[in-house]
Order: structure tokens, then sequence, then C-alpha cells
């Protein structure tokens, strides 16, 4: 599956330098590019279909927004997560992957980009003839202090 990025008019431009010392914000990167760095190696292996592809990007982008929350509240955002991605009737299993795939996520996120401090707003998708697209919606996360 052939993978773009776009980001909307207000959104950066610039491709990601993944282990970018400093700190960095939304006009550093293009945040569909950070994601797609995030979600390549289960896009590779796992996005054979729109659907699997769709779920890796939304679990991807909830992993990145679980990491931008205070540690106190990371575990009540995953379960919400998992509430919406997992029926009340799946499975143990399911509940499993999407614990791991969110903790990939995470590991990639603190390897590849770890200064970045920035919150998704939202996203669209979009899969079509092999090609998948996503646009992003970012704000930068105030410094606290």
């Amino acid at each position: 599956m052939a993978i773009t990025n776009n980001e909307n008019e207000n959104s950066p431009q610039q491709s990601p330098s993944p282990g970018q010392s400093g700190p960095l914000q939304a006009d550093d990167l293009k945040m569909s590019a950070v994601i797609l760095t995030l979600a390549e190696p289960l896009l590779k292996k796992y996005g054979t279909d729109a659907k699997r592809a769709e779920s890796i990007i939304a679990l991807a982008i909830a992993a990145w927004n679980k990491a931008m929350f205070p540690a106190e509240s990371q575990a009540g955002f995953e379960k919400t997560v998992i509430d919406i991605a997992v029926p009340s009737d799946g499975s143990a299993e399911s509940v499993g992957v999407v614990i791991e795939v969110m903790e990939l996520i995470e590991d990639r996120r603190k390897k590849l980009f770890p200064k970045l401090r920035v919150v998704i707003a939202n996203y669209d998708l979009q899969v079509s003839q092999g090609r998948l697209t996503l646009n992003v919606g970012s704000a930068p996360i105030p410094a606290s202090g």
C-alpha cells in the first residue's frame, strides 16, 4: 500500500528528523509524516487492506496522544481507547493486541521523536486504490511552568 501525507493549510511543511535534539514543536514537523513513520512497521506487516490500515493509524494516533497526557492520566486514556476499539464482547486477545500496538508506537515515539510535544486534534485518512493519504490537524502543547 503506497503512503502519502498531507497537512492542513496552517500545518508545518518540513519532514521529520528522527531523534532530532532540542525541543520540537508543531512548526518543526509534519505530524502526518511523524505518525506514518511510527506506524510504518505495522503498516508494512499488517496493513494489507484498508480496514487494517485505518485501525493501525487510529491506534498510532491514540498512542501518540496518550503519551502527551500526564503519567497519572495515561491509564485512564488507554482504557477509553480499549473501550472504543474492542467491542464489549471482544476477547482478551483483542485487548492485548490494542495494548501491544500502543506500546510499540510509544517505544518508537520515545526513540524517534522524544522531545516532540504536540497533540493531534483531528485527522483524515483516505485509502483508495491501494494508496493511503493521511491529513493531520495538530497543536503544540504549551510549556508548563
